[in-house]
């Protein structure tokens, strides 16, 4: 049975089974900072665990795509772990409980699979007898293939009741598949709980019927939820009757996508097959990231997507591929997973741009570690060390991709060593720190302020697309991390109000600032921000007193407000008129919208040309000038999909959306404040087009009397700049380039004035050069002199004939260059030019190399540059005395 089929069954079966079908949230949790990436189908439904919510159904069923990197190191050598995957699920909030959670899940996989009940087992928590019962008595599943486990097994968190976290929790019931006796460790009494691969968890059930409390109290919820997770690939390989996940139909594609580009057989050796498993799973974990819109970066989840591209690659040198590859497989990826996910196709050019990218930038970090673990070898071989420190190991690692064996490999060739166990304290300091950012923690079950203020009350309703003043009911006060009942003049504060025409930052549109009145009390509202259904009010009591409960008028800054419209709706103009010039892949990727200018993410491969700026801005400006009307109506997201309306991809919406349509040109999703009217935005100027990360384009602009000040200034510039020159605007530019040529002219004469001075100097600085074994030392200072000068003046020293070691330097403002060279012979005796620069260059506070002839360092300490140079003659003689580097 292939794998779609399987995820279709499922989620029909629940959908007869009265589950409302939901989409699957994306890889970046909305709303949630505890978590960086969805790992589990019941993330996006936490308030609904937590009684907040209202999805408006109580019963429903997903496949959820999920990230997890906890055991990151196991993919590939497993059979069944994966850092991306997907996750079957059914969820009930407060309907259904045991008893149809237990008999559905069977119904699903004896009559609608057809798995043979005796290849079934289950498992229960020790203390969960009604899960017992049913499986036993209603079920009928023989008591030798129930078994009972404790709470690290059989528990959600695992052993929440005696080590937390506090919150929702409650016991589970787990369905494993028997492999046979033949799989695994080959035990009899093999069973569930064993290591070995016989038995494979193929479904989690979870009751979550407690509460626990401090010291470990657990008290029954009043409504029990349910959820349950079934891995899809791990139920594929059960179906399909194979070995590991990444024999299932949605991974054979890339492994033989692979097998072709290495000219290496999966089934060959075992190490080539845990190389080729692994490949497969971070390249369909990245392109899922990258199409949720998460890129390569240094932090954050950006990091942990490099790092899995980093891995790939690595395990890509290991089979012999030297160049870019993980590229190829984006499309096979997507072409696999299309029917599910079809953003992943719309995407995948982009996302294939972006891999490439990528995998460039990581072939040049190879290179760079390369070279920084040959200078640890030669401060080792300086300090007659024989290991190198496992820090050092696990840095080339971690930032340069470097697998540890390759450091050892490289290592055993000089003659030297690896700590292998600091190597691993520094691992396991990763892991543990990989786990608390993709594991759920307390954290998942909010317990703060925001969350008390919750308990009490729904929500703010917002007012402020119809007006800028409303009245309102202060229903909470919050200074520091404490809800107060008043607050004083002089303190900052952040108000919550029962409804409030302010807007809370949220869609890229920064919040409001305006002021909170009420007889004899005046707060200032700097910022605002939006927290779920709450609209908080930061801000300073101004005079009198705050006190909860109080009704003030809060008004919003209009000037400010105004401001912002524009640029919100021009943000929706740029957004159509980059899609007709440059396609319809020109997706908005982020956007920040504040009163001063607008600034718009949108994926892209290239830098536009000036040609491609232009026919935008005029395109904006033509519909500006249109003046169409800007409509809002509230609609349900699937009649806004319907009618074309775009929406922000990976941004979570609900049943209910607001859609923003200008003319007959622009329509999308947006919760944002806009103007009535097109013309209203004025003018749009594009001022800067930049990269923000590979296949993301970042474009700034200004609108209405911002473009005016902005035509003002270039004016006054271009003016002063008139009257300095003493010429007439329209004469500008050619009275610029007869200065430009003329400044030409002069620098030629004074390079050549130069090169003849520094020919002369040629025989006297040979003449006073330093003489050790025959050799020339030659240690000067060159005022005035270019990085290229000094390279010239050593080219006409080394036609002398003379054996020679010059070390060379200038300063230029306040920054020391240094260029140092030798003849062939004293290279062949082993001095190295290299070397020699970067111990010169410490004396001036910098660093440098390159090839063992000739090398360029530089500094910042131009007062210490003949310090550098008396050190360098020294350095010299040294060298050729000891005759080796």
């Amino acid at each position: 049975m292939k794998t779609n089929e399987i995820r279709d069954k499922f989620l029909n079966f629940f959908k007869k089974k009265s589950h409302e079908i939901l989409p699957s949230d994306s890889l970046v949790p909305q709303n949630d900072p505890t978590l960086l990436f969805t790992g589990a189908g019941m993330n996006q439904f936490k308030d609904m665990f937590l009684g907040k919510g209202n999805l408006g159904c109580k019963k429903v069923t997903t496949c959820q795509k999920c990230l997890r990197t906890g055991d990151i190191d196991n993919v590939g050598k497993t059979a069944s772990h994966h850092t991306f995957f997907e996750m079957l699920g059914n969820f009930s909030f407060g309907d259904y409980f045991k008893k149809e959670t237990i008999e559905w899940a069977w119904e699903f996989l004896v009559q609608e699979l057809k798995i043979p009940e005796e290849r079934l087992s289950v498992s229960v928590y020790k203390d969960d007898q009604e899960s017992y019962e049913i499986w036993e008595k209603l079920i009928r599943v023989p008591r030798s293939k129930i078994y009972r486990y404790g709470e690290k097994d059989n528990f959600w968190p695992s052993n929440a009741p005696t080590q937390g976290p506090n919150g929702p929790c409650g016991p589970c019931s787990e369905i494993f598949f028997d492999q046979g006796e033949k799989v695994g460790c080959g035990r009899k009494e093999c069973e569930p709980a064993c290591d070995c691969d016989r038995f494979v968890e193929i479904w989690n059930l979870v009751f979550t019927q407690y509460y626990r409390k401090e010291g470990g109290k657990l008290e029954l919820l009043p409504h029990k939820n349910v959820d349950t997770g079934m891995g899809l690939e791990r139920m594929a390989r059960v179906m399909q009757g194979v070995q590991t996940n990444f024999d299932i139909d949605i991974f054979s594609p890339i492994i033989k996508c692979l097998e072709e580009i290495t000219k290496v057989k999966y089934n060959g050796q075992l190490a080539h097959a845990v190389l080729m498993r692994r490949i497969a799973d971070h390249v369909k974990a990245c392109v899922f990231c990258i199409s949720d819109g998460v890129l390569p970066g240094n932090e954050g989840r950006g990091y942990v997507e490099r790092r899995l591209l980093r891995r790939a690659i690595r395990d890509g040198t290991q089979l012999g591929i030297k160049d870019c590859f993980l590229y190829k497989l984006v499309p096979i990826v997507s072409e696999i997973m299309q029917e599910q996910y079809p953003d992943i196709k719309k995407r995948r050019e982009n996302i294939a741009r972006i891999v490439k990218s990528e995998e460039e930038k990581f072939h040049e970090t190879l290179e760079q570690g390369t070279r920084i673990l040959e200078e640890l070898m030669e401060t080792l071989q300086k300090n007659k060390h024989k290991a190198l420190p496992g820090r050092e190991a696990f840095k080339l690692y971690d930032t340069y991709g470097f697998p540890l064996e390759m450091t050892e490999s490289i290592l055993n060739e000089k003659g030297f060593t690896v700590d292998k166990n600091g190597f691993e304290e520094e691992l396991q300091k990763q892991r543990l720190l990989a786990r608390t950012t993709s594991q759920m923690t307390g954290q998942v079950f909010d317990t703060g302020t925001l969350s008390r203020i919750k308990d009490n009350s729904k929500g703010t309703k917002f007012l402020g697309y119809e007006k800028c003043v409303s009245e309102g009911r202060v229903i909470a006060i919050i200074q520091g991390d404490q809800l107060v009942d008043v607050a004083s003049a002089g303190s900052e504060v952040t108000v919550v109000l029962d409804q409030t025409a302010f807007y809370g930052e949220s869609g890229g549109q920064i919040g409001d600032t305006g002021i909170l009145e009420a007889d004899g009390i005046h707060v200032q509202i700097a910022d605002t921000k939006k927290n779920d259904d709450f609209i908080l009010h930061i801000g300073k009591v101004v005079k009198g007193e705050l006190k909860k409960g109080n009704v003030v008028h809060a008004k919003v800054n209009v000037q400010r407000r105004n401001a912002i419209r524009r640029n919100h709706s021009a943000t929706h103009i740029l957004h159509y008129a980059l899609r007709r010039v440059i396609g319809q892949h020109a997706e908005q990727a982020g956007s920040l919208v504040s009163p001063d200018r607008l600034r718009f993410d949108f994926h892209h491969f290239s830098s536009l040309t000036k040609e491609e700026l232009t026919r935008i801005e005029d395109l904006v400006n033509e519909k500006i000038l249109e003046n169409a009307p800007v409509c809002a109506k509230e609609s349900t997201l699937q009649e806004a999909k319907n009618t074309g309306a775009l929406a922000l991809f990976g941004e979570k919406y609900g049943e209910t959306v607001r859609v923003v349509t200008l003319g007959d040109f622009s329509k999308e999703l947006c919760g944002g404040t806009h103007i009535n009217n097109a013309g209203e935005v004025g003018l749009l100027r594009i001022i800067s087009e930049s990269s923000v990360a590979a296949g993301i384009r970042r474009i700034e602009a200004i609108t209405g009397i911002a473009v005016l000040n902005r035509s003002r200034e270039k004016e006054m510039i271009i003016q002063e700049v008139c009257n300095t020159l003493n010429t007439h605007e329209d004469k500008l530019i050619t009275k610029t380039q007869e200065i430009l040529n003329e400044l030409k002219n002069l620098q030629k004469e004074i390079h050549k004035a130069k090169q003849k001075e520094l020919s002369g100097k040629i025989g006297s600085f040979i003449e006073s050069a330093k003489v050790v074994s025959n050799v020339k030392i030659i240690t000067k200072k060159l005022d005035d002199a270019t990085a290229d000068d000094l390279r010239k003046t050593i080219d006409m020293l080394m036609k002398s004939g003379e054996e020679l070691a010059i070390v060379l330097g200038t300063s230029q403002n306040g920054r020391v260059t240094i260029v140092a060279a030798l003849t062939p012979n004293l290279v062949k005796r082993g001095l190295h030019a290299g070397n020699i620069s970067k111990e010169v260059a410490k004396i001036v506070g910098g660093g440098g190399g390159g090839r063992p002839d000739m090398a360029q360092a530089g500094g910042q300490w131009a007062d210490k540059l003949d310090e550098a140079l008396c050190f360098a003659a020294e350095l010299l003689s040294n060298k050729i005395l000891q005759g080796s580097s």
